[in-house]
């Protein structure tokens, strides 16, 4: 990456408010930067964004609709697109150091990475940050059945931005569904 020159690039927030007023505030999010070309030595690799992380920032775009329609939702909602993850969680840990609300509002925080290739097979999808909520147990398996099987990994760190909250000591949920 030597030939690599320094860009700016920003985190996109929107918020909304919830009908209960209170002080509390979900954080939602996904990183719409992705890797681009990469060398490995012989020549140049692509590696397409669609899944990583277009398919986050969809789910993140298409939450925020459904959470907008909804008839006054109850909580407020932070939906925030990071840039500069892939490069080493840059526009997250820029977020929880310079926050546009106080960290202390924060009940807990979605993270969505790479959510776009439920396997057919095992359809299951992969929750991130179990261990980071006594709350997160009774949340997670006391819904329906969703129709996928959930992988539960008690870490809140990761290869993702949800690592920057949890070091903030805010509860965290990272979903993905797969290397590939």
């Amino acid at each position: 990456y030597s030939d690599l020159k320094p860009i700016k690039t920003e985190n996109v927030l929107g918020f909304l408010e919830g009908s209960d007023r209170k002080e509390e505030v979900i954080v939602i999010t996904a990183h719409y930067d992705h890797v681009g070309v990469k060398k490995d030595g012989v020549g140049d690799l692509i590696h397409n964004g669609a899944d990583d992380n277009a398919s986050g920032t969809a789910a993140l775009i298409e939450l925020a609709k459904l959470l907008k329609k909804a008839k006054a939702p109850k909580n407020n909602y932070l939906f925030v697109a990071f840039s500069g993850e892939e490069l080493g969680l840059y526009g997250s840990k820029y977020f929880v150091e310079n926050p546009t609300i106080s960290l202390e509002k924060v009940n807990y925080m979605i993270n969505m990475d790479m959510v776009g290739r439920l396997n057919d097979s095992s359809k299951t999808i992969t929750v991130g940050g179990f261990g980071t909520s006594t709350s997160w147990n009774e949340i997670l398996y006391g819904v329906k059945k969703p129709g996928f099987n959930i992988k539960v990994d008690s870490s809140g760190t990761g290869p993702s931005d949800h690592t920057s909250f949890y070091r903030k000591n805010i509860p965290v949920l990272f979903f993905f569904t797969g290397l590939h």
